[in-house]
C-alpha cells in the first residue's frame, strides 16, 4: 500500500487551470535512489526502444528511450512503489491511473540540446482528456532547462501532428528498429513553431529539484530549451498515466504501442476495460499498486 504523499490542493488546481504544476517535495530519499538507479542503468544497458539525439555539430548527447522500466530494475521498482501512479490518480482527480508510457531522457553535461515543440498525443495509442505526464529529475534543473509548456494548450481540443512547422536543429540515431517515418495521423494540422512566434503564446516554465514532481497534461504543447555549457547531466524519468474512460486509439500510422499486451482492443474502447494491456499503478480506493 502507498502512503499518502503531500499533494497540495492549490497545486492540483494550478495543473487542472493551466495544464501543469510543480509538486514540491513529493519524493523521499528512496524514491530519488531509484530514480538515478534507473536513469544510470538506462545510461549502461540501452534497450531496442532508444534514440540519441545530438544537434548538427554532434554535440550534446541526449539518451531518449521508451520503456526502460521494462529492463531498468531502479524504474521498474519505482512504478511498483505507486508513488508516479498516486501523483498521477491525484492530479487528474480518477479513481485509479494506468501506465500509457513511460521514459528516460539522459542529457549529457556540455552542451544541452533543446527539446523541440511538441504534443505527446499523437504519437500515443490513446486519446481523452485524463492524460498526465509526471516528470521527475534527479539533477536540479532550472526553468531554462526544464519542460516549457504554453499554458492552457491543454483545453484547445486539438490533437497535433507529429511533424511540426518550425525546422530541426537536431539529428537523431536510432536504436533496434526505431523509425520516425509514417507516425500517428497524417491528416492532423502541424505544431506551431511556438519557438519563432514565442511572444504569442502564454509560454510558463519551472525550477524543479530533485525531490518535486513536475506534472503536465498530456495533451499540452510543451518543450525544453537547451544551454551551450553545463556542468552536469540532466536526468529524468518521465512516465504517462491515463484515467480509465481514457480511450484508445488506432492511429493510420505507427505510434507507440501499449505497455502490456494489447491484444487485439477495440478502437475507442476505454482503457479501464483493459489493465492487460495498460497497468494499473494506483487506485483511489485502496490504495492499490503494481505488483512489485
Amino acid at each position: 500500500m502507498t502512503r499518502p504523499l503531500p499533494i497540495r490542493d492549490e497545486d492540483i488546481a494550478a495543473y487542472r487551470r493551466d495544464g501543469a504544476a510543480v509538486l514540491r517535495g513529493v519524493l523521499d530519499a528512496d524514491a530519488l535512489a531509484l530514480i538515478e538507479a534507473g536513469c544510470e542503468e538506462a545510461w549502461a544497458t540501452r534497450g531496442t526502444r532508444h534514440s540519441l539525439v545530438r544537434d548538427t555539430e554532434g554535440r550534446g548527447e541526449t539518451l531518449v528511450e521508451q520503456y526502460p522500466a521494462q529492463h531498468c530494475p531502479g524504474f521498474a521498482a519505482l512504478i511498483a512503489s505507486g508513488v508516479p501512479g498516486q501523483i498521477a490518480g491525484r492530479v487528474m482527480g480518477t479513481p485509479s491511473a494506468q501506465l500509457v508510457l513511460d521514459q528516460v531522457f539522459y542529457k549529457t553535461p556540455g552542451r544541452i540540446v533543446p527539446t523541440p515543440w511538441h504534443q505527446d498525443t499523437p504519437f500515443l495509442r490513446v486519446r481523452g482528456f485524463d492524460l498526465v505526464r509526471v516528470w521527475l529529475c534527479c539533477d536540479p534543473s532550472p526553468a531554462d532547462l526544464t519542460v516549457e509548456v504554453v499554458r492552457g494548450s491543454h483545453r484547445w481540443n486539438v490533437v497535433f501532428n507529429t511533424r511540426t512547422e518550425a525546422q530541426s536543429e537536431l539529428t537523431s540515431e536510432l536504436g533496434g528498429t526505431l523509425s520516425h517515418d509514417n507516425i500517428g495521423d497524417g491528416y492532423l494540422p502541424l505544431v506551431p513553431d511556438v519557438a519563432r512566434y514565442r511572444d504569442s503564446y502564454d509560454v510558463i516554465g519551472f525550477d524543479v529539484s530533485p525531490g518535486d514532481a513536475l506534472v503536465f497534461h498530456g495533451n499540452i504543447l510543451h518543450a525544453a530549451r537547451g544551454r551551450e555549457d553545463w556542468p552536469h547531466p540532466r536526468r529524468a524519468f518521465a512516465s504517462l498515466w491515463g484515467g480509465p474512460a481514457l480511450r484508445y486509439h488506432r492511429p493510420e500510422g505507427k505510434a507507440f504501442p501499449a505497455p502490456g499486451d494489447a491484444g487485439d482492443i477495440p478502437d475507442d474502447a476505454p482503457i479501464g476495460s483493459h489493465e492487460d494491456a495498460f497497468p494499473v499503478g494506483w487506485r483511489a480506493d485502496a490504495a492499490q499498486t503494481i505488483p512489485a
